[in-house]
């Protein structure tokens, strides 16, 4: 995206442009978008070509822009540095083409921490350096019901523990029948996949920026299997496939929430080979200018993560105990994006008990991995389930994660894990020398001698009931050799933080 040369024609093309937008300013890590409009005849989706060069003293972005109905065009762009932008565009229609403007990038608001990017190779954190620990759930066609349901599942998970939601572009099958809005124009299973419904675009746009509201990561899935001929969008041709990404990226690349899923379980959809998946990722390596987090989440079959431009592990998997192998080969954040879901359905991936959908967060927490939730019990008066079509938690673990969640935040530094021989293996994870998590899980000590401690400190020590989310400040402070008194029941932590000296 960075070229000297357009650079400098740039820089002396600024002192010579009208500032249309001198006075804007955008937060950093905000995004800043530019509407023109245009009558167009044919197709505005396919026969217009826009895109804006945005620039400052140091460098440029190439930004596509879109359609959005209504004779007006977009362009958006996410600025990561402050300090003055400007930008001009080029298209094929001489009523877009050629707009110069500016606008003021300045310091970013309270709770805006950027981007979330891939930190030491195993972690995670926002932008600014924060450490982002993700404690997801899932709810695939949540956005395509009706608005009683869309505004019951934006009220869920603002009052749950959940800072990233798993969904869904395209409609999901098994929500079929209470769609309201689809993605393109057309009726039936005759749909015109070079022309895009932007309403139902706006409306999905409109929920991300109200999960960036909430602090939530928006992890979007991009293709699924479950169409199964229901609606015809598994029909779409290749150079349709591109035409889509490359709307949904210039839609919503600028916000900063946004991950992309290739798919969910890729290899269920036996139609396309794996150089489609990998074009689809290299797509957004080469486009994306923001470089989103980009994942593929799988069945049976796992799609090969060590590829360059995978920046994480997607995994459908119960073998949470494997994450200390899977980092190493990966060499890349591990997120079981599907463990089995909390429920009490026919299937067993959809019959598991709230407790151990928390003891397994935990044990992840402390392996240096990350879950994702999911609720498959039905609603009450409803069909729905909170995966497939949102609306309203109704089990245990999403009260229970809500002490993982506030031990999460209050950790001073990024948690790694500690474990080391039989003693630790599964338990420990820590700050080194501040902060330390023992996570004992099924095992009901009545004591602990805190030999892994570092000599010559001193700590304070919080008992924490992972079920109930009690958190007990004991009494004085403990160092290396010091024993513990425990309650000898299962599935308590303990939390030490250095002492002020």
């Amino acid at each position: 995206m960075k070229n000297l040369s357009i650079v400098l024609i740039l820089i002396l093309v600024r002192w010579f442009s009208t500032d249309v937008y001198a006075q804007t300013k955008v937060e950093k890590w905000g995004y800043f978008e530019v509407e023109l409009r245009a009558a167009v005849t044919g197709n505005p989706f396919t026969d217009v070509r826009l895109e804006a060069i945005f620039y400052n003293d140091t460098d440029t972005f190439q930004i596509n822009g879109f359609y959005d109905g209504e004779d007006s065009y977009k362009i958006r762009f996410m600025p990561q540095q402050k300090g003055r932008w400007d930008y001009v565009t080029r298209s094929n229609n001489a009523a877009l083409d050629s707009k110069k403007g500016s606008f003021l990038c300045v310091s970013p608001k309270a709770g805006n921490r950027g981007s979330i990017v891939v930190k030491d190779t195993f972690y995670f954190s926002y932008k600014d350096s924060t450490p982002f620990y993700p404690l997801g759930t899932t709810a695939y066609g949540w956005v395509q019901q009706d608005e009683s349901t869309r505004a019951n599942s934006l009220k869920s998970l603002k009052n749950s523990p959940f800072n990233k939601v798993r969904f869904m572009i395209l409609p999901h099958a098994p929500s079929g029948k209470e769609l309201t809005q689809y993605p393109y124009e057309g009726s039936g299973k005759e749909w015109n996949f070079t022309r895009f419904n932007p309403e139902y675009f706006r409306k999905y746009e409109q929920y991300i920026l109200e999960l960036q509201s909430m602090g939530i990561q928006a992890d979007i899935v991009l293709f699924h299997p479950y169409d199964k001929g229901i609606w015809g969008f598994d029909k779409m041709d290749k150079e349709e496939q591109y035409l889509y990404l490359n709307y949904v990226n210039a839609r919503f690349g600028a916000f900063r929430n946004v991950w992309w899923s290739m798919a969910n379980e890729f290899d269920l959809m036996t139609q396309r080979t794996m150089d489609d998946w990998d074009g689809y990722f290299r797509f957004f390596a080469e486009y994306d200018p923001y470089q989103h987090l980009r994942s593929n989440h799988n069945a049976g079959v796992w799609y090969d993560h060590t590829k360059p431009w995978v920046t994480h592990a997607s995994i459908q998997s119960e073998s949470w105990w494997r994450a200390p192998s899977l980092r190493e080969e990966y060499q890349k954040p591990i997120i079981f994006d599907e463990f089995c879901y909390e429920g009490n359905g026919d299937a067993r991936i959809v019959a598991l008990n709230g407790d151990v959908i928390r003891h397994r967060f935990w044990l992840m927490t402390v392996l240096g991995a990350y879950g994702t939730h999911g609720e498959a019990y039905f609603q009450p008066n409803t069909n729905y389930q909170f995966f497939r079509q949102g609306g309203t938690f109704v089990g245990e673990s999403v009260h229970q994660l809500k002490i993982l969640d506030k031990v999460l935040d209050r950790i001073p530094g990024q948690l790694t894990p500690m474990g080391n021989g039989w003693r630790l293996n599964w338990i420990l994870a820590g700050v080194p020398n501040e902060y330390y998590l023992y996570y004992l899980g099924e095992y009901q000590n009545s004591s602990w001698v805190l030999s892994e401690l570092p000599q010559n400190q001193k700590f304070t020590v919080d008992l924490v009931n992972t079920i109930s989310g009690d958190i007990t400040r004991l009494d004085g402070q403990y160092a290396k050799g010091d024993e513990v008194s425990l309650p000898g029941e299962p599935y308590f932590a303990m939390i030490l933080r250095r002492a002020e000296q």
